[in-house]
């Protein structure tokens, strides 16, 4: 049993280095095609950090405030784990509400250049100045136009559930210039 346990620990060690052996594949078309080595212009980047600067409005469903729409700005802060994936944690002010809104959450994203389509969820807290702090779930979606494989601005949608004694939804319209490491 013993060396079968230190065979099985040799072989999995040995495993990434068998792995490692490159597949060339096809590489009959010209450089900088999809069948060369160039690859695209703008291709997968695994692990880059992102920073999203926002500027927007945002109003409520709830009848009274139905009218009120406020300045939005805020910062999102993201690691893109992968290509599609990544995890961010977000900050936006509401100015009518005098309402600070944190998120923690993922982001999916779908590029087919020269657009990146994303979806994302996030669990927050809702802070006005004056007033009880509530927590809510805020999923939305959004298109972007990439500049350049480190720039891209776009446009985002929201739509924050708040759990509070009132029921209250938030609607979140903004543009955002994405700047990625």
């Amino acid at each position: 049993m013993k060396t079968f346990v230190i065979g099985s620990l040799l072989v999995l060690l040995c495993l990434p280095a068998f792995a490692r052996a490159e597949n060339t594949g096809r590489t009959d078309g010209p450089e900088k095609s999809e069948y060369g080595k160039g690859g695209y212009p703008f291709g997968a980047r695994v692990g880059r950090l992102y920073v999203t600067p926002a500027f927007g409005s945002g109003f409520f469903d709830a009848p009274p405030q139905k009218n009120e729409t406020g300045l939005l700005y805020g910062l999102d802060l993201g690691y893109e784990m992968d290509e599609w994936v990544a995890l961010q944690g977000s900050y936006h002010y509401l100015t009518d509400r005098a309402m600070s809104l944190f998120g923690l959450g993922s982001r999916f994203t779908y590029r087919q250049l020269p657009f990146a389509y994303h979806i994302s969820v996030q669990a927050g807290l809702y802070a006005p100045r004056t007033g009880p702090t509530n927590f809510g779930l805020a999923p939305g979606a959004g298109i972007d136009v990439v500049l350049h494989e480190r720039v891209q601005v776009g446009l985002s949608y929201c739509h924050d559930f708040i759990f509070s004694d009132v029921r209250s939804h938030l609607n979140r319209v903004y543009a955002t210039v994405g700047i990625y490491f």
